[in-house]
């Protein structure tokens, strides 16, 4: 059942006005597209390289994943980043101690520096740096669904050490405990980051909180209400990069209000930052172009059409944003060399470019 709002024109123009005044505060720079796929196996077959420079794509040199624009550590690229993971088989595997409580800090962060050392070597670096940490939110009541584990397991803490502790009890004390040690683990690790490589533009990925089952409850595809919380550490990054990324199902319609929701939030929460007297942030959208990239059979893939390109691209350069990232999977990418470069000069590329041209002018 398509998603029905009350005058969504008269609050897109209200959010995309807050949006440029917060831009004016940066240097006005257009809006420009990065290319965060790991095709660099594509480079090395002429005949299914793909061409990003023709439609001013920035790439990393050979279009590799990390390089000399764009570098994003995922978890275990980086520090000593706890998680508790899921396999197949039902069974979990602590890493790192589990929970952000039990990280030892001193030992992480010189292993930051190590492993920032390593994947961004030249100290004048002034790309794009993403630190991509999915496994659990920030706060405890941000970990909901799946991620309901990271709450047991900051309870069992408690309970542990307090054995005659009542839950309702325990419950209170593993919040507050999760919550410190987590703001502590996220505002130390990017601070770390950002003494080894200070000219990046250095954040987090997939903030604010937003994706397709939020507008069932909070007539918006976010969650203010969590995301209010993030500026806590968010305020101390150089750029924010959210996520808007487009999945099979729902109709156009929602789709549309999806990534609008993704843009309108981020500038509220850039707006919340600016009043807390930090300097308003950078903004890069992380897109795709697939629907679904995983697919098995790369002839099967879904690629975005005109109207999704419609709903993302255009709507995101509408905003005035400071980038786009397109991503994709490293999944079957020689397989899928082909038709992401046919799709690239056919469509994506001179989309993107009449974009360009347009806002350029």
């Amino acid at each position: 059942m398509p998603i029905s709002r009350t005058s969504p024109n008269a609050s897109s123009i209200i959010f995309l006005l807050l949006f440029l005044q917060i831009k004016n505060q940066l240097a006005y720079e257009k809006t420009k597209i990065y290319w965060n796929s790991p095709s660099a196996t594509c480079t090395r077959h002429n005949e299914t390289g793909i061409n990003l420079e023709k439609f001013h794509i920035i790439s990393n040199v050979g279009q590799k994943f990390s390089g000399n624009e764009i570098v994003l550590f995922y978890e275990k690229d980086i520090g000593l980043y706890p998680a508790i993971r899921k396999y197949a088989n039902g069974s979990h595997v602590w890493e790192h101690n589990g929970i952000p409580q039990n990280v030892n800090m001193t030992e992480h962060l010189a292993k930051v520096k190590k492993d920032v050392g390593k994947l961004i070597p030249s100290h004048s670096f002034r790309g794009l740096a993403i630190l991509d940490f999915e496994e659990w939110r920030p706060f405890y009541d941000q970990n909901w669904s799946s991620k309901r584990i990271y709450r047991e397991a900051s309870i069992d803490k408690v309970m542990k050490k307090h054995p005659k502790i009542k839950r309702v009890d325990a419950i209170k004390i593993a919040k507050d405990e999760f919550d410190r040690a987590s703001l502590d683990f996220l505002v130390k690790t990017l601070k770390e980051c950002q003494l080894m490589r200070p000219n990046a533009k250095w954040g987090f990925y997939g903030f604010p909180i937003c994706d397709e089952n939020g507008a069932t409850r909070n007539n918006t595809f976010c969650y203010p209400e969590h995301d209010n919380r993030l500026v806590e550490f968010l305020k101390y990054a150089d750029a924010l990069y959210p996520s808007a990324y487009l999945y099979p199902g729902r109709t156009y319609h929602d789709k549309h209000l999806f990534v609008e929701d993704v843009l309108k939030e981020t500038a509220r929460m850039n707006a919340m930052i600016v009043n807390e007297g930090f300097q308003a942030k950078h903004v890069f959208v992380f897109h795709k172009f697939e629907l679904d990239p995983y697919v098995d059979n790369p002839n099967d893939i879904l690629f975005y059409d005109k109207y999704h390109l419609c709903i993302t691209m255009k709507q995101t350069f509408d905003y005035g944003v400071d980038g786009i990232l397109l991503w994709s999977t490293s999944k079957n990418m020689a397989k899928r060399c082909k038709h992401i470069s046919n799709y690239i000069e056919y469509h994506l590329g001179p989309y993107l470019h009449e974009l360009q041209t347009f806002h350029d002018e």
